[in-house]
């Protein structure tokens, strides 16, 4: 009888403990909750009111006129064309560096971990800028090829390589950070074991190495294709006739004066990166999985 009171009393205790941490945590998520429904859900729903019109003239008109436009739909062809090449250059550039960065030996390795996270702290429209400085009609590598070859060339910053180049440069920092936190995880053991059975150089990659980076390769393109998406600054710099999304709701708001059309392009916008970000997400949680660091 006495064990089973001290028994009981401990579950009343663990019990009571719980729901203290229980009531801290829930006390301690309301400011991300009301940021939340301020900066979220009420924007959602205002936007949401006028893509369907004024009161009494309810309808999906604005949606249906979008899917019936060619340029809308190829504005989000664009957006989806342009982000997900730039994700895919942004991997394959960031995942070596970010290894040689955790892994590597020397002093260059830290000048090129500040180097490739500096254009975080630069806008859009400023990244734009610089593509227009070195590709531009007057930029730095046309006229010094003028004075090698006589003809200019590499004039593409107001293309969609010039806007590639300049979706490139702000999601290298990104994909670097993402992945350099899984490359500093990488087993040592398995390396090194991989090496005493003769394993090339090559296979202790694709066997070993990006296996393990499987769940932050895949989170690292969820972010980078969430933020290609939305890009504003550095298409509304360099964007000469290559429409993106975002280049279309501005438009609609400030040069056609259609809040409702701009309001419906938003929603739409925002219906396919969260539907990304949705199936990204699940991609994450399985590989994460399947990763040889659970086994």
């Amino acid at each position: 009888m006495l064990y089973a009171a001290k028994d009981l009393a401990k579950k009343i205790m663990n019990k009571g403990m719980w729901r203290r941490r229980g009531l801290w945590a829930g006390l301690l998520a309301m400011p991300q909750v009301g940021l939340l429904l301020v900066l979220l859900v009420y924007p959602m729903g205002v936007l949401l009111l006028q893509s369907i019109g004024t009161e009494g003239e309810r309808s999906l008109g604005n949606y249906l006129s979008i899917l019936r436009s060619e340029r809308y739909l190829q504005a989000f062809s664009n957006t989806a064309l342009i982000a997900i090449t730039s994700t895919l250059l942004a991997l394959i550039i960031c995942v070596p560096a970010a290894i040689y960065i955790e892994r590597g030996r020397g002093h260059g390795r830290k000048v090129i971990a500040v180097l490739l996270t500096i254009p975080l702290s630069l806008p859009g429209i400023v990244v734009g800028f610089f593509i227009i400085l070195n590709f531009g009609l007057t930029g730095v590598v046309p006229q010094a090829i003028e004075a090698v070859t006589g003809d200019r060339h590499f004039t593409f910053a107001y293309t969609f390589w010039g806007m590639l180049l300049g979706y490139l440069y702000f999601q290298i920092p990104r994909v670097v950070l993402v992945v350099r936190g899984a490359a500093a995880g990488i087993s040592e053991d398995a390396v090194e074991v991989a090496r005493t059975l003769g394993a090339p150089t090559w296979r202790i990659y694709s066997d070993v190495i990006l296996p393990t980076l499987r769940p932050a390769l895949v989170s690292a393109a969820s972010l980078s294709l969430a933020t290609a998406f939305g890009a504003y600054g550095t298409a509304a710099t360099l964007s000469r006739g290559y429409r993106v999304v975002p280049l279309e709701i501005a438009a609609a708001f400030t040069e056609r004066f259609r809040p409702e059309l701009a309001a419906s392009l938003s929603l739409l916008l925002a219906v396919v990166t969260t539907t990304l970000l949705i199936g990204m997400g699940q991609l994450t949680s399985h590989s994460a999985q399947n990763s040889p660091s659970r086994s």
